[in-house]
C-alpha cells in the first residue's frame, strides 16, 4: 500500500467518525426536543435523559479523531511559532508521538475495561441496564480513530515538516 492510499484510507476513516458523530448530535437534538416537549406537556419520559447521555458520550468519543484529523483540539502555539522551522518541526515531531502514544495507551485501557465488563456482563445501574461494554465500546473506537489521525499528522509532519502544522493552525481565533 503506497503512502497515499494509506493516507486516504486514514482521511476516509476520519471522515466516518465525523459523519457517525454528526450524525449522533442531530439524534441527540431531535430527543431533547421531543423530551421538552413531552415535559411541557406533563408527560416526561422514563428513558431521554439517560439515552442523551449515551449519545452526549458517543459524539464526544468517536469525533474525537475527527477533530484531530481538522487540527480541532486545543493546542498552545505561542512558542512554537517564535521558534525558526527546525525547532517548530522538533516541536511538532515531540508532542505529535505524545499525542500517539497517549492515545494508543488511552485505548488499550478502554479495550481493558470493556472486556472486563463484557466478562463480568456488567449493565448501567438505570432503567435501561445498557451493558457497561457498549458505553466502553464506543470509547475503544474513538480511542482507535483517535490514534489513527494522530498517526496521521506524524506521517505529514514526517514528510512535509512544520509547514503542515503552519498552515493547520491558520484559521485560529487570536
Amino acid at each position: 500500500m503506497s503512502r497515499s492510499s494509506f493516507l486516504a484510507a486514514l482521511d476516509h476513516l476520519g471522515a466516518a467518525g465525523s459523519a457517525i458523530a454528526t450524525a449522533i448530535i442531530w439524534l441527540l437534538a431531535i430527543t431533547v426536543t421531543y423530551d421538552v416537549i413531552l415535559r411541557a406537556l406533563h408527560i416526561p419520559t422514563l428513558w431521554a435523559a439517560e439515552v442523551s447521555i449515551y449519545m452526549m458520550i458517543a459524539m464526544t468519543f468517536l469525533g474525537a479523531g475527527a477533530t484531530q484529523m481538522v487540527d480541532g483540539h486545543f493546542r498552545v502555539t505561542f512558542l512554537r511559532d517564535l521558534c525558526p522551522a527546525p525547532v517548530r518541526l522538533a516541536m511538532d515531531f515531540f508532542a505529535l508521538i505524545l499525542s500517539f502514544l497517549f492515545a494508543v495507551a488511552f485505548t488499550y485501557g478502554a479495550w481493558r475495561v470493556a472486556s472486563f465488563s463484557w466478562m463480568l456482563d456488567f449493565k448501567t445501574s438505570t432503567i435501561l441496564q445498557l451493558p457497561m461494554w457498549v458505553l466502553q465500546g464506543l470509547m475503544v473506537i474513538g480511542g482507535v480513530l483517535l490514534s489513527l489521525a494522530t498517526l496521521r499528522d506524524l506521517i505529514m509532519v514526517y514528510f512535509h515538516g512544520a509547514a503542515h502544522r503552519d498552515r493547520s493552525g491558520s484559521n485560529e481565533v487570536v
